[in-house]
């Protein structure tokens, strides 16, 4: 299972799709990696970096460095040099310039094929990127006893296989959308990949190419919903499975998007650093509304937080009766007002159902009183909203102290290409030059 075999079986086949309309088959995809593989040069367990956009190209290195036992490590292509240095130091760093040269080389043709490894960096709540490390593999490629065979194998349940045609819509600097498409290239899929989302784009995408599997995050169900109903008239029958998670999804979202697309969305949680995992199915996330999915064994809700065994991703969250994880928001971004613990998820997955809301961070600020204020700060989507409005809309739905008191309206609010919201980068503007600083 593995991509040295696709491309013996089906050589003809289209691995990759890229939105611009780029097409590569898997005979081109296998043929380039191994290529690349011999021009690299490196040993099993060395060490590279990529810093490419989401492409072909990309997936080319990075099947080079899995079928040659290294370990390698997506780079957002937005960072500046010192941000990139931290994450590339002493790794062979890949550009679109080494890249092409080096398919330019004339290789040996000789590596060492066995299993390698992603080596992502996680954020967590500090957003300073830190290495998730994972165990290689000494066995060959296709080893079933390689962590990444088995993923594909577990993907495989979802009905991914040569007859799947999966959209891509996340960078490949997060670790999920690369992990899948890597893995779906050992089961002979076609991979729709987008360099960056677009929610008119990524509906066209799935109508033109007949996408059959396709995976989000909350922030992207959002914007396909606020769509004009001219744009979001677009035929998506071929749809039969869809993947979704990164952040907990509003309850009242969720709902639309099993209206639209059908009962065909499943919800997954777990975290770069692979400390757990659940999921759920919309028949049952529909009996368990706002779920996660049945904890494990190995679930413990210790002073309100997720644990996974001893480790935890630093998630709040309850267990109903039935066993089922819900997760209420992060520690990080908990605001204490006045001594209340107030979550900032709930009024967000309000607000942001509101028409005249196109984006929205709820955060804490500032006050000599009370120590934190819950402040609204909004991206609108018409210059007639106000706040007075919001507020009312908000209290209408939530208690009193869970709301806002006051609303900031800005131009867009920061957030990564995979739609997750950089909330540390908004605090900082609120609290820089203030002695105490809650975290």
């Amino acid at each position: 299972m593995h991509l040295g075999w696709q491309a013996k079986q089906r050589p003809d086949a289209i691995a990759v799709i890229e939105s611009g309309g780029r097409t590569v088959t898997y005979a081109e995809l296998d043929a380039r990696s191994r290529q690349l593989a011999a021009a690299i040069g490196l040993k099993p367990g060395d060490a590279i970096a990529i810093r490419m956009p989401s492409g072909a190209a990309f997936l080319e290195v990075a099947w080079a460095a899995q079928r040659s036992g290294l370990l390698y490590t997506p780079v957002n292509t937005h960072l500046l040099p010192a941000e990139v240095e931290e994450m590339a130091r002493g790794k062979l760093l890949i550009t679109e310039e080494v890249y092409e040269r080096l398919l330019a080389a004339p290789g040996t043709g000789e590596f060492e094929e066995r299993e390698g490894r992603e080596l992502p960096f996680s954020g967590g709540t500090t957003g300073r990127p830190k290495a998730v490390r994972k165990q290689l593999t000494a066995g060959p490629m296709g080893d079933p006893a390689a962590e990444c065979v088995q993923v594909a194998q577990g993907l495989a349940h979802y009905g991914f296989g040569p007859d799947a045609v999966y959209l891509s819509t996340a960078p490949f600097h997060h670790a999920s959308p690369l992990v899948h498409c890597m893995s779906l290239l050992r089961l002979g899929a076609t991979l729709v990949v987008m360099d960056r989302f677009d929610a008119a784009e990524c509906l066209e995408l799935i109508e033109r190419h007949r996408v059959t599997h396709a995976q989000f995050v909350p922030t992207m169900f959002v914007r396909m919903l606020k769509l004009p109903a001219a744009r979001r008239a677009r035929d998506l029958s071929s749809l039969r499975v869809v993947l979704h998670g990164a952040a907990p999804c509003p309850v009242e979202v969720k709902r639309r998007m099993l209206d639209w697309f059908g009962p065909i969305i499943h919800e997954f949680y777990s975290g770069t650093e692979a400390y757990g995992f659940t999921v759920i199915g919309p028949q049952e996330w529909l009996a368990h509304p706002g779920s996660v999915g049945r904890a494990g064994d190995d679930v413990r809700i210790v002073d309100g937080v997720v644990h996974f065994g001893e480790n935890t991703l630093g998630d709040i969250g309850h267990l109903d009766e039935d066993g089922y994880l819900y997760l209420t928001d992060r520690v990080a971004h908990t605001i204490v007002s006045g001594g209340v613990n107030i979550y900032p998820q709930e009024a967000e997955d309000v607000l942001v159902m509101h028409p005249g809301v196109a984006d929205v961070a709820v955060i804490g600020v500032p006050d000599p009183e009370r120590g934190e204020r819950v402040l609204a700060v909004v991206q609108p989507t018409a210059a007639d909203v106000t706040a007075d409005e919001l507020l009312a809309y908000c209290r209408e739905r939530l208690a009193p102290y869970k709301c806002p008191r006051a609303v900031d309206f800005v131009l867009g609010l920061p957030r990564d290409p995979s739609g997750k919201l950089r909330k540390g980068l908004l605090r900082e503007t609120y609290w820089r030059n203030h002695e105490t600083r809650i975290v």
